[in-house]
């Protein structure tokens, strides 16, 4: 790692992790080397603050420098081939092996880590080829930077500062329209797994429903586990219902427990922004009782509405 001067994080910082992750993320099939097009950096707030209203200009800097750098390698490694045969006297030259990605552009997304996993001068950056269900092999790599912090660092904002703006078309506001599903009407289960309706022998006990709306539409989740966390999830965060939302839902935001003795259920609030039932805060890592009916509300950015068998 380059040595660099003490003080906050710079947009050559972030260039610089994005290409050592695309170095690091190549998946070699056949004659061709495929590289990660889909880049998510994550700052901690305070150091993605000074990046807030310029992140569209960063983001073409990236691209261009990841552009830059694949040029770079087929160029290179097209004028070594030919240099290598020439002197070895093999006739024409064959073709190289072709550095490319699989989707048509390149996608780079510049969050604050709301989670508070990140120490002030961390960069952490995920990154995927880009194939359709963001599969898993070849899925580029997670990696984290540790910068040196300055001596005499500028106090942290208020976290209310670092709230996350909307991404454009997407409402955060829809859980006003939900409606409690008719009981003849067949719900639409979120992240639940796939039961065979004909065989209702074989589906699991529902002990409580869970209706709401992310950016993916309305949905209903059936908990049938005596313990489940609820947040945004990722590839480092298991979750059982998973939230297609704004980053102020924390990607571990709640646990709710169910008492297998009484069938009563708490929550945990395990987040940065907090969790409320009806309107009334449950308490950074605290435990509330739910009642049989309620509205959760997740960072107040997006509602649940629980309702117990």
């Amino acid at each position: 790692m380059t040595p660099r001067p003490p003080g906050r994080l710079q947009g050559d910082d972030l260039i610089g992790e994005v290409l050592r992750n695309m170095e690091e993320g190549l998946f070699r099939i056949r004659g061709k080397s495929l590289v990660p097009s889909v880049y998510r950096l994550y700052l901690h707030p305070a150091d993605f603050e000074p990046f807030r209203y310029v992140l569209p200009f960063i983001a073409g800097e990236i691209r261009a420098a990841l552009d830059a750098r694949l040029s770079k390698w087929n160029r290179t490694k097209r004028r070594f081939a030919q240099t290598l045969l020439e002197k070895i006297g093999a006739g024409e030259a064959i073709e190289a092996q072709e550095v490319v990605r699989v989707s048509d552009s390149w996608l780079v997304e510049i969050y604050p880590d709301l989670d508070g996993k990140l120490q002030p001068g961390e960069i952490e950056v995920y990154s995927d080829l880009g194939a359709p269900q963001k599969a898993e092999y070849g899925a580029g790599s997670l990696t984290r930077r540790i910068f040196p912090k300055p001596a005499d660092p500028d106090p942290e904002p208020e976290l209310a500062a670092t709230v996350a703006t909307p991404r454009p078309g997407f409402a955060s506001e829809p859980t006003a329209a939900i409606d409690p599903i008719p009981a003849d009407a067949a719900p639409a289960v979120g992240d639940a797994p796939a039961v065979d309706e004909k065989d209702e022998s074989t589906k699991p006990r529902a002990f409580a429903y869970i209706h709401y709306v992310d950016q993916q539409g309305p949905k209903t989740f059936e908990v049938a586990k005596n313990q489940m966390v609820i947040g945004r999830g990722g590839r480092s965060y298991w979750v059982d219902l998973k939230l297609e939302t704004l980053p102020d839902v924390s990607r571990e935001h709640c646990r709710i427990r169910r008492d297998a003795e009484t069938g009563r259920f708490t929550i945990e609030d395990l987040s940065q922004f907090g969790t409320a039932v009806n309107g009334k805060p449950v308490g950074k890592n605290i435990s509330m009782e739910l009642p049989r009916r309620g509205t959760i509300s997740l960072a107040g950015v997006l509602d649940l509405k629980w309702e117990s068998a």
